[in-house]
């Protein structure tokens, strides 16, 4: 049983009462204190070992005693080369100052020495030696273009939404400056070779267009990548490199989400009439906002990218204007088919149970 993790009071406790494998070795207490300076260090495996200024080291080997006390106990033991007294140590629970720092400790110790000495000091818990976090794989996060050959993005290249990729079992997509695009992909060891990407062929300014010649020119054929952290790099055999950021995981809440299209229902998702402003913010399992004319609400629930949008209520106003009434009735009956939503890149795409798309919208930029 690894104890180095609990609370300060609970470890002891454990230590003090349960039989530990005799595997394990590092501390899961240590005592100390000063005048004169000295340590005890109790091992998960029955072992205790004092340090003093003025000797050896000596290994004790024991066990616990009933405390004298309800938050006191005692742990006996004798010294492991059959020579020498007992040593005792009486650890109690209850805030205790090393005189030393602000740090305030939860155990209280005083050890009786085979020489008649007793030293008075605290305990602590040593920090859990933790296992460095895997590093992060080229596959699942939505990783956002950062630099070219070193250098950023040249603003007036940005559409208001930035480059990304995302790998996920053998398909890549992800947005190129002024297209979406997705293909497949295959890894070799430190390479990732690509198939031809497909994708949308929407027209943008020239600046815009020559970023996405940049990037599908790196997402083509074979490159080496790395990762380091949080970061990705792909590197082409010729021409600049890439690098990305991995995005946050995405979410929902906390944001307010401008629609730039979605489903009328007739298999087809088109962008909301000129002068209207489709929203929607999620909180507290309900999803507000606002459908063009009236205010709605409507309930849903979110279990990881699986999402379910209830009726809605809406307030009663009559708008005015060409299709607008039309328009709300064909935006909260897309928004009630939602079953699937991700975020890449800012952007908040929402899909339904047969795959057709329901609604894209893009995060309020303050």
């Amino acid at each position: 049983m690894n104890v180095s993790g609990l609370q300060p009071v609970a470890a002891l406790a454990l230590f003090l009462a349960c039989p530990l494998p005799i595997r394990a070795a590092e501390p899961s207490l240590i005592c100390f204190g000063s005048e004169p300076s000295w340590g005890l260090s109790f091992t998960a495996r029955g072992v205790a070992r004092l340090e003093l200024a003025d000797q050896r080291a000596v290994e004790y080997r024991g066990s616990k005693t009933r405390g004298t006390a309800t938050k006191e106990r005692a742990w006996r033991g004798w010294p492991t080369s059959g020579r020498g007294g007992e040593l005792v140590a009486f650890l109690t629970d209850a805030p205790c100052s090393d005189n030393m720092s602000d740090v305030q400790h939860l155990v209280a110790a005083r050890v009786s020495l085979p020489d008649g000495r007793l030293l008075v000091g605290c305990c602590r818990v040593p920090a859990t030696t933790r296992t460095p976090p895997p590093t992060m794989s080229i596959e699942g996060p939505t990783w956002r273009l950062t630099a070219i050959d070193g250098r950023n993005p040249e603003p007036t290249a940005q559409t208001g939404r930035p480059v990304t990729a995302r790998f996920e079992s053998g398909r890549v997509d992800g947005f190129s400056g002024c297209n979406q695009f997705f293909g497949g992909y295959t890894i070799d060891g430190d390479r990732i070779g690509f198939a031809p990407l497909a994708g949308t062929m929407m027209a943008c300014a020239p600046p815009a267009m020559v970023l996405e010649k940049s990037v599908h020119g790196v997402l083509a054929g074979t490159v080496r990548y790395a990762i380091d952290g949080d970061r990705l790099t792909l590197t082409p055999t010729t021409g600049a490199a890439l690098a990305f950021q991995a995005e946050p995981s995405p979410t929902l809440a906390g944001v307010v989400w401008h629609v730039t299209g979605f489903n009328n229902g007739r298999d087809a998702v088109v962008g909301p009439l000129t002068g209207t402003d489709l929203t929607l913010s999620f909180a507290d399992g309900m999803v507000l906002g606002h459908a063009g004319c009236n205010s709605f609400r409507a309930p849903y629930t979110s279990d990881g990218e699986r999402m379910t949008v209830g009726a809605a209520m809406t307030t009663r106003k009559v708008c005015a204007g060409d299709g607008v009434m039309q328009q709300e009735r064909e935006f909260l009956a897309a928004l009630a088919t939602a079953t699937k939503w991700s975020v890449r890149g800012g952007m908040l795409d929402v899909h339904r149970a047969d795959g057709q798309r329901v609604l894209n919208a893009n995060a309020e930029t303050r």
